[in-house]
């Protein structure tokens, strides 16, 4: 699998491999072989990748995160009340 979003996660989380393989328990080498290419992941290896930088799986093979787990903000609140007969707009 690509992990062609790695390395920009890893410096976005302001961690160098070394901090990220101690922290996922995958290999430094391993890290760097992801990072340039020369390696393709595992799911195993994806989850333990996502769990040390803290975030979620997906993210990191293509970038998006679905959010059908709920609205990601409080909805907006209510307009105030412009009092009876009073039109606003056209």
């Amino acid at each position: 699998m690509d992990m062609s979003h790695l390395r920009g996660f890893r410096q976005r989380a302001v961690m160098s491999q070394e901090q990220l393989a101690a922290k996922s328990g995958v290999a430094r080498d391993t890290i760097s072989k992801l990072e340039t290419g020369r390696r393709k992941a595992y799911p195993t290896t994806i989850r333990k990748l996502a769990a040390g930088l803290e975030m979620k799986p997906q993210l990191l093979l293509g970038g998006v995160e679905y959010l059908d787990e709920g609205p990601a903000e409080a909805p907006l609140p209510e307009p105030p009340d412009q009092g009876e007969g009073r039109k606003v707009g056209f």
